[in-house]
């Protein structure tokens, strides 16, 4: 994975920041931080940092500080069977006024990427892609301090890529300010001409940050950047990577019905049968003595629909 922010200092520090966006196995990645900041206490900076390398098992990492009136924690889990990625933070200060030197905070970033190898007939069809990005926000902070402030914020980056589809992204952090909570929701959606042998790529990534000076900021996405749908034509099922992506979704896989043949068949032989009922009816109210190019002109006649306004 590729990210579209400049890699943050502790992942650096960590050694988190080489995933590529063109590997085909399954991939995930998780880092997470948290601080704070209580000087008029007499505590310090006090900081924690966590993360995963980059690999096909489910990555998973909390961490929480203390310091002082200031504390933070912040969790992230990235789980490629499922196609999911979760992420969880929030900073409080418990003070009812802002002082300097007393803050707190947390970060985290989510990955997750991999391929699906799709089978079916020769004919190629239109398959459909669809994933959702949505969970909640709370930001409060006290008189005479709230109101929109970066110093108590919730600040959110996020892509979504698949098989051919553009990289859908903020382009600048998407911002919540004080003051209470709030719910966000994105759909993605990318519909392609697919066919029997192709290798479809899915790519996520979550970056959120949160921040305060007093009262608290919440960040809850605890079951929201997720893949919601491969819809498949008619006759296709897919096979997860080496590594397993998307396993434990394939049960949940449904398929863009078509007309079957014998369908159509059975459509076509009940309006045959209608039109033959039809005719008799009619031939047997017609006098023996009318002409037979009468009734096959009525059988027309029922059969042409009425221009609009004709009575």
């Amino acid at each position: 994975m590729i990210c579209l922010q400049p890699c943050r200092p502790y992942l650096v520090a960590l050694g988190l920041c080489a995933m590529s966006q063109f590997g085909h196995a399954a991939l995930a990645q998780v880092a997470v931080r948290a601080f704070g900041m209580d000087t008029p206490s007499g505590v310090g900076f006090t900081v924690n940092t966590a993360g995963t390398p980059s690999g096909p098992a489910l990555a998973s990492r909390s961490v929480t500080a203390v310091a002082g009136n200031s504390s933070s924690y912040a969790q992230a889990t990235a789980d490629p069977f499922s196609g999911v990625v979760r992420e969880k933070l929030g900073a409080t200060v418990a003070a009812s006024s802002y002082v300097v030197g007393r803050h707190a905070g947390g970060s985290s970033t989510a990955s997750m990427s991999g391929s699906i190898n799709l089978a079916g007939p020769a004919s190629p069809g239109f398959a459909t892609f669809t994933a959702v990005l949505e969970g909640s926000y709370n930001v409060v902070t006290p008189p005479p301090f709230d109101y929109a402030s970066l110093d108590n914020s919730v600040a959110m980056n996020y892509t979504f890529r698949v098989g051919d589809s553009p990289e859908f992204h903020n382009i600048d952090p998407v911002y919540y300010f004080c003051c209470g909570p709030g719910a966000f929701s994105r759909g993605f959606s990318w519909t392609q001409l697919v066919s029997a042998g192709d290798s479809i790529f899915f790519d996520l990534y979550l970056d959120v940050d949160v921040l305060t000076v007093a009262g608290l900021s919440q960040f809850d996405a605890s079951n929201t950047f997720k893949i919601t749908g491969v819809d498949l034509p008619d006759g296709y099922s897919f096979t997860s990577d080496a590594s397993g992506f998307l396993s434990q979704f394939a049960a949940s896989v449904s398929s863009v019905p078509e007309p079957t043949s014998s369908f159509l068949v059975g459509l076509g032989l009940t309006v045959i049968a209608v039109s033959r009922r039809r005719t008799r009816v009619q031939q047997e109210t017609l006098p023996k003595d009318q002409p037979i190019r009468k009734t096959l002109n009525a059988v027309n006649s029922d059969l042409t629909p009425t221009p609009p306004g004709a009575t």
